[in-house]
């Protein structure tokens, strides 16, 4: 048993992987007012604490409905499937208000690899219309007592998504205005990956020594605590502690190319605030709390928690960008309008609702869950029956893993080529909106209007991306991406290198096309951030549906470390290339445009073999199963997609399960 993990009963709420027919009954049929709204014991077992329950035994009527409702496990096929279609006996209303956002959220979240192989699909890529994903009628709606994971995970997701987005606008909005956009990529590189990597080390060390529920608070203490140190005391003193002059020094002795680099070393507190604001993303969200919601919720479960953490997530961009704005139009003047007030209110801010997350953490920890760990431990272990942890592969065998398969070489383009173009786009982009918005408040306005209209459209393409999956195929979900990211990305460079060059077009002078251009960039970051969740990964996921266990397992893990060693550093390192060569961000932006437009061509090239490898294989296995108009299409024919604003990624821990019942969602 995992430390300082006290086991509860068998019959206890909330415990994952234990009593797990007991925990899916439906409730029971008018209880009385004294009874509480957890799932009844076996017979013959005893309530926790040993004596006498304060849980009435059920009636003979209710025995009946529930077995009724959960068949025996022996029983034929036939049977079981008969009694699945019989619908739940009648709720109360508090219990079917309750339940109604859960249900909707499960059935937004189902996965439809399965439909897909149970529906003849008649030749899906050139159907104008798809059928609609039925309901499974007679579907058991979720039970309340998951409301109990879904409050404390949502608010921590809610917090940890609302902080990202001011840590992500103030350490632009510092760093660029004082530094320039010049040192965004050296700050990738040579700043936010050594620490990054330091920080899994250090994470590593803290598993093997501290007790599992200590990690989350242990890991997070010293973000907070830096934060702290920056506003109180790091930001005040930085005019004495920055090294000025020191690019001026040593200008002379390095081409021109590397004074962002030297501009870092100078504004050494901006550099550390702009990298512990990085690694708020990277082990908050995508280590801490996925990690903590994995534990807490069974694979049944995620199907209706992890769509309602999307929906928190994008409500907290909306409201974090309207924060922000508001603090910077409203307490920031009143209060002399300096950046040192700007810091105190939004790190203020940041430091009070993270004690609120963690509060959330100690409640899920004290009343909600129980012995999650040591069931996770159990689980993963091999002596146990279960299924240890698969070790990710080396950089050399994921190259030689895509070169093995075409399906996997493309979809590693499209990881690539996302990755890439974002960096790229986002540094020309930053460094057009610094000459603008020369000031820290108004820098981080505009990022602040671009969070807001974010988070509207990651919530609009949610309800929207399963019904162009579904009515438009695979090829057009998967192709929106690129497509908006190069019409929207090229208004942004041609306005931008229009009014560079002082050429007016449209009758526009050159500050009106500057103004233009940095407009259509906040169309194409809003656009790349909230489809990327919606429709580029979702559409990534279905390809593996139909790959086998092994090439799914393997190609995955390949496709995910390519994606992040190369995809979001690949653009980091031709901006370093062409700073060495050109000098400047405003310099290179022609070379830029060129290589962005190059990177999305090919993205866009990398879905049409994507798409007709799709479609041979649909003729093949058609041909072999002697259907002549197919059978069951897969996930490129048109599959709803998860309507969750989720990234696909598979919960089970297995890696290549050959449906993922549930997808992550994350803040765009």
């Amino acid at each position: 048993m995992a430390p300082n993990c006290p086991r509860r009963a068998p019959g206890a709420l909330g415990v994952p992987g234990v009593q797990r027919r007991a925990a899916a009954r439906p409730l029971r049929l008018q209880q009385p007012a004294r009874r509480r709204l957890v799932p009844p014991p076996h017979a013959g077992q005893q309530q926790p604490g040993g004596g006498d329950s304060s849980i009435d035994e059920p009636s003979a009527e209710e025995a009946e409905a529930l077995s009724d409702s959960e068949p025996d496990e022996a029983s034929p096929p036939q049977a079981a499937a008969a009694a699945r279609r019989r619908p739940p006996p009648p709720r109360n209303l508090a219990t079917r208000v309750l339940q109604a956002p859960l249900a909707v959220a499960q059935q937004l979240s189902r996965e439809d690899a399965h439909y897909l192989e149970k529906r003849a699909r008649s030749r899906w890529w050139k159907r104008a219309e798809f059928p609609r994903v039925p309901v499974e009628g007679g579907a058991v709606p979720p039970e309340i007592q998951v409301w109990s994971k879904v409050l404390p995970l949502g608010l921590i997701f809610f917090v940890a998504s609302f902080n990202l987005t001011i840590l992500q606008n103030l350490k632009d909005a510092i760093m660029v205005t004082t530094a320039g956009a010049e040192t965004l990529p050296f700050l990738a590189s040579f700043v936010v990956l050594p620490a990054s990597l330091a920080f899994f080390v250090a994470y590593g060390k803290m598993v093997e020594v501290l007790p599992s529920r200590a990690v989350f608070y242990a890991a997070l203490s010293p973000l907070i605590a830096f934060y702290i140190l920056f506003t109180a005391v790091l930001y005040p003193l930085h005019g004495s502690l920055h090294l000025n002059g020191f690019t001026a020094a040593t200008a002379a002795m390095l081409p021109q190319g590397l004074h962002g680099l030297l501009k870092v070393i100078e504004y050494w507190t901006f550099s550390l605030f702009y990298c512990a604001s990085e690694l708020w993303g990277s082990v908050v969200i995508s280590v801490l709390f996925w990690s903590l919601a994995n534990e807490v919720c069974t694979v049944g479960e995620a199907k209706t928690v992890y769509p309602l953490m999307g929906i928190a997530a994008n409500v907290a961009l909306v409201l974090a960008g309207s924060w922000v704005k508001w603090v910077n139009s409203t307490l920031v003047p009143a209060s002399g309008g300096s950046t040192q007030a700007m810091l105190n209110y939004l790190v203020g801010g940041i430091v009070v609702l993270t004690g609120v997350m963690m509060a959330a953490k100690w409640a899920l920890d004290s009343w909600c869950v129980g012995d999650y760990c040591a069931l996770d431990d159990a689980a993963s272990s091999p002596k146990a029956g279960g299924k240890a942890r698969k070790k990710k592969g080396s950089l050399g065998e994921s190259f030689a893993v895509i070169r093995s398969s075409p399906k996997i070489m493309n979809l590693a383009l499209l990881v690539v080529s996302y990755g890439v173009s974002h960096r790229l786009f986002e540094f020309a982009w930053k460094g057009q909106l610094r000459a603008l918005y020369p000031t820290a408040a108004a820098y981080q306005s505009v990022l602040a209007d671009v969070s807001i209209a974010t988070g509207w459209c990651t919530i609009a393409l949610m309800l929207l991306g399963r019904y162009v999956f579904q009515y438009f195929g695979w090829m057009a979900a998967a192709s929106a991406t690129p497509a908006i990211m190069l019409l929207a990305g090229a208004g942004f460079f041609g306005l931008s290198l229009a009014a560079n060059q002082g050429i007016s077009v449209l009758g526009m002078d050159p500050a009106a096309m500057a103004f233009a251009g940095v407009a259509a960039g906040a169309v194409t970051q809003v656009f790349a951030r909230s489809s990327k969740f919606s429709l580029f990964d979702p559409a990534k996921e279905m390809v593996y549906i139909e790959m086998s266990r092994e090439e799914k397992s393997k190609g995955k893990a390949a496709v995910d470390l390519l994606g992040s060693q190369i995809g979001k550093s690949g653009g980091a390192w031709i901006t370093q290339a062409l700073l060495l060569v050109l000098g400047s961000i405003h310099a290179a932006l022609p070379v830029i445009a060129v290589a962005y437009t190059g990177v999305i061509l090919s993205w866009l090239r990398a879905v049409l073999g994507l798409g007709k490898q799709l479609k041979e294989y649909e003729e093949e296995k058609a041909a072999a199963q002697g259907a002549p108009n197919g059978t069951a299409a897969t996930a490129a024919g048109g599959a709803a997609a998860p309507a969750n604003g989720s990234n696909g990624t598979d919960v089970s821990g297995t890696g290549g399960a050959e449906q993922a019942p549930a997808v992550r969602p994350q803040a765009a």
